[in-house]
């Protein structure tokens, strides 16, 4: 049997916080390398990665999953992906539990199930969040992006970090050019799609139909003035050339709570002159020549009247 280690509670917490080490720092601390491997052995203590220690039998909670992975990846790793978007505060993010973590090139780590190890050239400057190293938010948002392959997804991520202002298409444009180009042309078209004013999946859907159509050029999400600069309403899509507006009424983003400001907001586009059409977001995918159709007809009814006396800036 081997001899009993005389490490305190107190010289183990302060090591392992949720209970979590690695194997050296236990032994550093004068636990002797046969005691732990006897505790992983009797099911006593848990060995998640290779020489992470994780002091308890039961199931590991989310947080302490994240940090053994970030004790296996190495002091200096950093979260990035999914799991450092929601630690931002941007929580409309795909399903899924994988971690990401970003290693130096000279590091030698294994991807393993629901860990994925990237090496790079250069690590991104970073955040603390819960005693963990976490990327930039324009680092993580790209990074997610690039492991998704769902162009509506990835409008999801992009459009509604810079919707929520939490960044700009710059920034990220400017994050892509620097970081690895691999996975990254959808998040490439995707904020040219932004930075024309898409703002949300069912803008992007709209904006794809719009563009199978003969329609004018449209503007997305334009600030709608009155001639003495007053807001009106910036729709998510207007014909300036007519004085025709383009309303996505989502459930997501107008739930029914917000029903009678969406309901005033239209009232005033169409106190102003402006003619306003409106339609689910699925119909767009499931009744497309339809839709189109009554785009047409409303382009028609815009057209045989007086262009509204508006203001809007470029």
């Amino acid at each position: 049997m081997p001899r009993v280690s005389r490490v305190s509670r107190a010289d183990l917490a302060a090591v392992a916080p949720l209970r979590v080490a690695r194997t050296a720092v236990l032994v550093a601390i004068g636990m002797r390398p046969e005691t732990i491997a006897a505790r992983v052995r009797s099911g006593e203590w848990q060995r998640p990665f290779h020489g992470v220690i994780a002091m308890q039998s039961g199931p590991l909670t989310r947080e302490q999953l994240i940090r053994a992975a970030s004790r296996y990846c190495g002091e200096d790793a950093v979260l990035t992906g999914k799991e450092a978007v929601v630690r931002h505060g941007l929580h409309r993010v795909p399903p899924g539990d994988e971690l990401h973590f970003l290693v130096p090139k000279d590091r030698r780590r294994h991807c393993l199930a629901g860990l994925v190890v990237e090496r790079t050239k250069s690590l991104p400057l970073t955040v603390e969040r819960d005693g963990v190293r976490v990327a930039t938010l324009d680092r993580a948002v790209l990074d997610l992006a690039r492991r998704i392959s769902g162009r509506d997804e990835v409008r999801a991520i992009l459009a509604g970090a810079v919707q929520q202002r939490r960044t700009t298409v710059d920034r990220l444009l400017a994050e892509l050019d620097a970081g690895n180009q691999r996975g990254s042309a959808v998040a490439r078209e995707v904020l040219s799609e932004v930075r024309d004013g898409i703002r949300s999946v069912a803008e992007g859907w709209g904006r794809d139909l719009h563009g199978k159509s003969t329609l004018p050029p449209m503007l997305w999400n334009p600030r709608l003035l009155r001639p003495d600069r007053s807001l009106i309403a910036c729709p998510d899509g207007y014909l300036p050339c007519v004085g025709m507006a383009w309303e996505h009424h989502s459930v997501l983003f107008h739930p029914p709570e917000q029903e009678d400001d969406d309901a005033r907001r239209i009232a005033d586009m169409v106190a102003a002159g402006v003619v306003v059409v409106t339609h689910r977001p699925r119909r767009l995918l499931t009744e497309p020549d339809r839709v189109l159709e009554e785009l047409y007809s409303y382009y028609r009814l815009a057209a045989s009247r007086p262009r509204p006396d508006l203001v809007v800036p470029a």
